[in-house]
């Protein structure tokens, strides 16, 4: 256990909001207790006003806010419906950003600007799509995915009709993700057909999106996206992986009338898992103050 995991919290919350406040972003709060039932599993119902939902992501309803400021961020709880372990909890911490009319780039110095500083190690890059191109010879900037899903499902030995979703998932957390161990790993340059659609689909490649996730000794600790700004794509991608609900629905509806720029930036990173990787402890319920309440 870390000596004082209230104060390298604290520390760790300062350091980001310091941050962020420095590069322009503004604080804001957006709904916990939200209206859209997303599904079965999805979302932990709350008894207010007519039947609500804690919310599992903060995600569409923050970025509706670049409508009237294009740099914002919200630190808050979230919650998840499945049973808790070392790494899940039920309630946790995200930090959430968004950023109008930046890039990929642009994001991705913003991510190490934010989480270096608390890191043991000095994050290193490792692209998916030159992975995949070295194991099996797919280049996916300039070819598109064709048979790959089944000849990924026989490399893991996965059944062959398993939903390339799951398939490559499960191909970058056996054969990527454990290159984090004892490192802090930014992962680049994600496959189109996973399981974040609202990526950009990379400019010039034909199935590379805009995507990165850093791992931290096994730990994911940072997701990043430059949202896909052709919302037919959009729509049309999140709809095959069962993603498109009635949040991103209505954020879409505010893009496609102007209202909010279609050229943005995403970020999540989880408070917790920070502070497991800042640490070296792999016990998320450690930084999850008074939990017998």
């Amino acid at each position: 256990m870390p000596d004082d995991p209230i104060a390298l919290k604290s520390n760790l919350l300062f350091g980001l909001r310091d941050t962020l406040r420095a590069e322009g972003f503004l604080e804001l709060h957006t709904p916990v207790a939200r209206r859209a039932d997303l599904g079965p599993g999805r979302r932990t119902p709350a008894d207010l006003d007519g039947g609500r939902y804690l919310r599992a992501m903060i995600g569409p309803a923050l970025r509706m806010n670049l409508e009237f400021h294009p740099r914002i961020f919200e630190i808050g709880p979230c919650f998840r419906p499945e049973t808790p372990d070392d790494l899940h909890g039920c309630e946790f911490s995200m930090l959430d950003l968004y950023a109008a009319n930046e890039d990929f780039a642009f994001l991705l110095h913003l991510a190490e600007q934010l989480v270096a500083p608390h890191l043991p190690y000095e994050p290193v890059k490792v692209s998916v799509t030159d992975y995949i191109r070295d194991v099996f010879g797919t280049d996916l900037r300039h070819e598109p995915t064709g048979d790959l899903p089944q000849r990924m499902a026989t490399r893991l030995a996965l059944s062959a009709d398993t939903p390339f979703k799951v398939t490559l998932g499960t191909f970058i957390e056996r054969e990527l993700e454990t290159q984090s161990a004892g490192a802090a790993v930014f992962l680049i340059d994600y496959p189109l057909g996973g399981d974040e659609p609202c990526a950009r689909l990379s400019p010039g490649t034909v199935a590379q999106l805009n995507r990165f996730e850093l791992i931290v000794d096994g730990i994911e600790v940072v997701h990043g996206y430059e949202d896909e700004p052709d919302g037919a794509a959009f729509t049309q991608r999140a709809k095959e992986v069962d993603l498109y609900d009635d949040e991103q629905r209505l954020a879409r509806e505010a893009v496609d009338a102007g209202r909010v720029p279609a050229a943005s930036v995403g970020l999540g990173i989880g408070i917790e898992r920070l502070c497991m990787a800042a640490s070296g402890v792999k016990d998320i319920s450690h930084f999850q103050q008074s939990p017998m309440f």
